[in-house]
């Protein structure tokens, strides 16, 4: 192990509001021993603290919600692949030569993806998150239901062309949809019992009603998807797991 590895360095957490992904975090580096300490700061301008990773001996700065980067900090600041395609970001990291910005959210999701569900038809319902369409590519198929089609399309339109589905906008083309899919992807909001089937597996954004995991073959919580952010992080931050 290299010998700045072992020095414990302070790793920001900034948030609005209180946040689990936070005690997942320091529930992770305390069980592998890792280097890095935790803490979080509320602010209400996280990029306030981008200049100083450096100065001050930070690990990075994990951000619990992502921000599209900062225009301010362009020259110094460097985007990886998802960071880009995504225009958001939740982790930056000082490197040789300035920051580097991470968007964990999506990597976590990807590979969560790849590991449970490869080539598996999902239905996203809820609140579009386009940011997190491209790392649907995992999935063979994915359809939305949307409040307008010219939306439903243009969450579709950041996927690969082989895994655009279809957009619903009415309840009953929904309903169909729903039994051509194995996977649904919920976003939060209102969850209509009636696209709920024996044979789905649901992967949850939000929380739950208790009722849902009654309907379903299994449920993934935000806490399974959280595990894997986790993990994102600490990559990026130059620990895999």
């Amino acid at each position: 192990m290299r010998p700045e590895y072992q020095k414990v360095r302070p790793l920001a957490f900034l948030h609005r509001v209180p946040s689990p992904l936070f005690d997942r975090l320091v529930a992770e580096v305390a069980t592998a021993r890792l280097p890095l300490f935790p803490y979080p700061v509320e602010a209400q301008d996280p990029f306030a603290l981008f200049p100083c990773l450096a100065p001050l001996g930070l690990a990075g700065a994990v951000l619990a919600e992502a921000l599209p980067p900062p225009k301010d900090l362009a020259p110094s600041l460097s985007l990886e692949a998802e960071a880009l395609e995504a225009g958001l970001l939740d982790l930056v990291v000082p490197r040789v030569g300035g920051l580097m910005g991470q968007y964990t959210e999506g990597v976590a999701l990807e590979r969560f993806l790849s590991t449970h569900f490869p080539g598996a038809k999902g239905l996203w319902l809820g609140p579009l998150r386009p940011s997190l369409a491209p790392f649907l590519r995992p999935l063979a198929q994915v359809s939305v239901v949307a409040k307008s089609f010219a939306e439903g399309d243009s969450f579709l339109a950041r996927l690969p062309e082989r895994a655009r589905g279809h957009v619903a906008l009415r309840p009953e083309e929904a309903r169909a949809l729903s039994l051509k899919v194995d996977l649904l992807l919920y976003a939060g909001g209102r969850l209509s019992l009636d696209l709920l089937h024996p044979f789905h597996a649901l992967v949850a954004f939000s929380p739950l009603d208790r009722g849902v995991w009654e309907r379903v073959q299994i449920v993934h919580p935000p806490e399974d998807l959280l595990g894997f952010r986790v993990r994102a992080v600490l990559e990026g931050l130059g620990y895999p797991l």
